[in-house]
């Protein structure tokens, strides 16, 4: 018997500092469902599977869990009772960054010195809690792993180190999110074989931008670096294998043509073949219905698309579906194969 349930409830798992979630949902952190205050124990980890399995028997019993109410982001997906097999693994327990980017915990493009009390908080070993999910065969066959933070270049050597090969074992897709700033001899070794994917945020094509968005004076750095990255897998050629550079356009702060045109220029000159457009988060939220502030930012985004969706060697994809609002008038003018899931 299948019955409607929700994705995330079904078949994703996050992992943050001080929590455990399906997903990132607001009104799942306001009402403290869940596993709240965590701090690594299999015994924490065993709780949030057992509410997590009482809210999906609520939803195929017809009734909406708790989880539901005020919930921003449900997407609808079907439930059996034999299988909730993880298919997603959100791993961002570690939230040390190397950079302070002005989109990262929003309120009018944040406070400068939150990022310094972040980076004081404390984490937790995650390697049990992985290993207790595999070996209950809780987590789907070629499922896929998102390693964020944080910085996940920044992570403990030795966790990382085991983090990786943990998930190259379990023949996943590994998303790999970073900010490019410090290099990593272990993430350069994942892009010697199939399915791993480095996501790099650049959000600039100039120095200055760059400093302003990032809060840090790493311009050079990030771009040296990823070019390592790139000869890495264009020498091993790996399948479904890359680096991707991704543009967060941030209204008033990168959404001009010219800093468009820079970053497309050092797109071409690092090697790269795989670029993604989003735009920031809480100017979504705040300007969904304001279509008089939409102008500019759709004119960036078509920028983009009419000078690499042509493009012989760059691929351009956009982030999330979620925004068909925003996406809508590249979609009806273009056909975008999806990147990657």
């Amino acid at each position: 018997m299948t019955k409607e349930c929700c994705r995330f409830l079904l078949n994703q798992i996050a992992f943050y500092h001080d929590a455990i979630r399906p997903c990132c949902s607001f009104s799942i952190e306001k009402n403290n469902l869940f596993s709240k205050n965590y701090t690594g124990t299999i015994e924490g980890i065993k709780k949030y599977l057992e509410v997590r399995e009482d809210y999906i028997n609520k939803f195929i019993t017809g009734e909406k869990p708790p989880c539901y109410n005020g919930c921003t982001i449900y997407e609808n997906s079907e439930a059996e009772n034999e299988n909730f097999k993880l298919t997603t693994l959100i791993i961002s327990h570690r939230i040390y960054c190397s950079c302070n980017c002005i989109y990262c915990e929003p309120s009018s493009y944040g406070d400068s010195q939150r990022r310094s009390y972040l980076n004081k908080q404390s984490s937790y070993d995650i390697m049990p809690i992985l290993d207790y999910l595999k070996d209950n065969d809780l987590i789907e066959e070629n499922c896929r792993v998102l390693l964020c933070g944080g910085e996940c270049s920044e992570y403990p050597k030795k966790e990382l180190a085991y983090m990786l090969y943990w998930a190259l074992s379990l023949k996943c897709e590994l998303l790999m999110l970073s900010s490019g700033i410090k290099y990593s001899e272990l993430i350069a070794q994942t892009l010697k074989v199939r399915n791993n994917i480095l996501k790099i945020s650049v959000d600039a094509g100039t120095k200055e931008t760059f400093e302003k968005v990032k809060r840090v004076k790493a311009y050079d750095d990030v771009w040296k670096n990823i070019k390592k990255y790139i000869k890495v897998t264009k020498k091993y050629k790996a399948d479904n294998t890359y680096v991707e550079l991704k543009y967060i356009i941030i209204p008033n702060i990168n959404d001009t043509i010219k800093e468009a045109q820079a970053f497309i220029k050092k797109v071409r000159q690092a090697g790269c073949e795989y670029v993604r457009i989003d735009v920031e988060h809480e100017w979504i939220d705040k300007n969904k219905y304001d279509t008089q502030k939409h102008t500019n930012v759709k004119k960036i985004i078509n920028y983009f698309f009419d000078e690499l969706y042509n493009d012989k060697i760059i691929k351009i994809d956009f982030e999330g579906v979620e925004k068909d609002w925003l996406w809508s008038f590249v979609k009806d003018k273009y056909t975008i194969p999806r990147i990657s899931r």
